[in-house]
């Protein structure tokens, strides 16, 4: 249990940062992250690589955990939920074909055995790729890899798609035109949906709440700053923390307004794995022995994320890949809170309090 603790702990903190991160960094964008995939392709990582380069990823994602405790964490997180069926979990190594026979006996069963995932090799490592992931996100992210990469000589995948209707469907009278305020200033014109839930959150910096999908495994968490502007969305970035905010929801009605939306993102995390103090595996020193016996290196992490939020339900889905190179009480009111400017929000697995996806909704597109 402690582990967990610890991990679910780290898990919130990458999540916090990686949403601050590149919402700063994209000022007035809209932005969609897995924090789920991210994870999961270091955890491959992790158990491909020995010494200082594991130790600096086992640290930076596992919490205090050791590697082997890491290992059983993200073994159970990716049966529960990677195995859901509402949220499904590729993992993968994909080799050049010349490098097949370099491959550490006993690699490609702990492969299969910890992550459920699969080793192939590929003479079209480009084009194998973009359609495994095509494959792995139900055709929501159609590419990850280009001709750039064409010298790669291989990579770690994972793929994670997201797909539920809600709890309670939406009627057609549920259903009206709306503005949203985006963070330029301008005002585009939106489907808004518009229900009454039960689970609110509040605290000094922003309103919010958790819309359950059929089955309640999985929840859309929602969270607007009190005040208007981009300063106030910052502010909330840097304090938010999403699994905790969701965890202290209230059983308390509230009447939301929200629009439908769509949005894709992608993102090279190169730099971000750094500031976590994974440093090592992006050098000539990288150890990849428990991988393979060539001298390797990751040369890049890419991120890509898709997100479809209707009157239906939601379908999302990322991939993240790293470049392998050579070298309570009952309620008194109802609240309300009217999703009509940017905000944060998440898909969250209800039983563990871990987003699985999270976004700033800045524009209406």
């Amino acid at each position: 249990m402690t582990n967990e603790m610890d991990f679910t702990m780290q898990y919130s903190h990458i999540t916090n940062l990686l949403l601050e991160k590149y919402a700063r960094s994209k000022p007035g964008g809209n932005i969609i992250l897995s924090p789920f995939s991210v994870i999961m392709m270091l955890g491959i990582a992790a158990a491909s690589t020995a010494g200082e380069t594991r130790e600096e990823i086992v640290r930076a994602i596992g919490g205090g955990l050791s590697a082997e405790e890491l290992r059983e964490v993200l073994r159970g997180l990716q049966k529960e939920i990677g195995g859901s069926g509402v949220l499904t979990s590729a993992n993968a190594v994909c080799v050049k074909e010349e490098i097949r026979a370099s491959i550490a006996e006993g690699y490609e069963e702990r492969l299969a055995e910890d992550f459920d995932g699969k080793l192939f090799a590929s003479r079209d490592i480009v084009g194998d790729v973009n359609a495994w992931v095509r494959e792995h996100t139900r055709g929501m992210i159609e590419r990850i890899a280009d001709e750039s990469m064409r010298e790669m000589l291989a990579c770690l995948l994972n793929a994670a798609s997201f797909e539920a209707g809600w709890q309670r469907p939406y009627e057609e009278w549920d259903v009206g035109e709306g503005e949203f305020a985006n963070a330029d200033g301008s005002v585009s014109e939106v489907q808004m949906l518009h229900s009454r839930e039960n689970t609110y959150i509040e605290d000094e910096a922003c309103t919010g709440f958790v819309k359950p999908y059929r089955g309640f495994a999985y929840g859309f968490a929602a969270l607007l700053p009190k005040e208007e502007g981009e300063e106030a969305l910052q502010k909330l970035l840097k304090e938010a923390d999403l699994s905790e905010r969701v965890r202290g929801g209230q059983f308390d009605l509230v009447d939301v307004t929200m629009p439908e939306f769509q949005g894709t993102f992608g993102e090279e995390l190169t730099e971000f794995c750094r500031e976590l103090g994974i440093r090592t595996v992006f050098t000539p020193g990288a150890d990849f022995s428990p991988m393979s016996d060539e001298w390797l290196k990751m040369d890049g992490v890419i991120h890509k994320a898709h997100i479809e939020v209707d009157r239906k339900g939601t379908r999302a889905a990322a991939a993240t890949m790293g470049v392998i190179a050579a070298g309570a009480a009952m309620p008194q009111r109802v609240k309300s809170v009217v999703l009509d400017r940017p905000f944060v929000y998440a898909i969250v697995h209800m039983k563990t309090g871990l987003p699985v996806f999270c976004g700033v909704m800045r524009r209406a597109e």
